[in-house]
């Protein structure tokens, strides 16, 4: 009976300390981010580069809902992301659906891609952010 104990207490901190490093590895984006450039490329077509201005920023915030707001070429929109393993991105706004990877994050620089879900010819955007 002890051994059968002594087993399950094992296997329940086994699995405490394995849920703790999977969340250990989960990115951290949250704060507010300047746009530096946006780089919109369509399958087919030259890519088009927009180059931020003072008032472009990405705020994502850390609460339930996941919220980003969104200050690009004068518009204001709020969305969602989601941050899923592999630096996996997955993120909503201006009525647009984007699933994507962060490329890049060091403490003062955020690169990510989109791809525009259900988008045809294919569009995908990267974002160059900075702190």
């Amino acid at each position: 009976m002890k051994t059968q104990i002594t087993i399950a207490l094992l296997l329940i901190v086994s699995a405490f300390t394995a849920c703790k490093k999977e969340k250990g590895n989960q990115v951290d984006i949250a704060g507010k981010w300047q746009v530096t450039k946006v780089e919109t490329s369509v399958a087919g077509a030259a890519t088009e580069t927009y180059t931020g201005i003072a008032s472009d920023s990405f705020e994502f915030r850390r609460n339930e809902e996941n919220e980003m707001v969104v200050s690009l070429k004068s518009v204001n929109t709020i969305g969602v992301y989601y941050i899923l393993l592999n630096d996996d991105i997955k993120f909503a706004f201006g009525g647009k659906n984007y699933a994507g990877k962060i490329t890049t994050l060091t403490a003062n620089k955020l690169e990510f891609n989109g791809v525009v879900e259900g988008s045809s010819p294919v569009v995908t955007e990267k974002y160059y952010l900075t702190k």
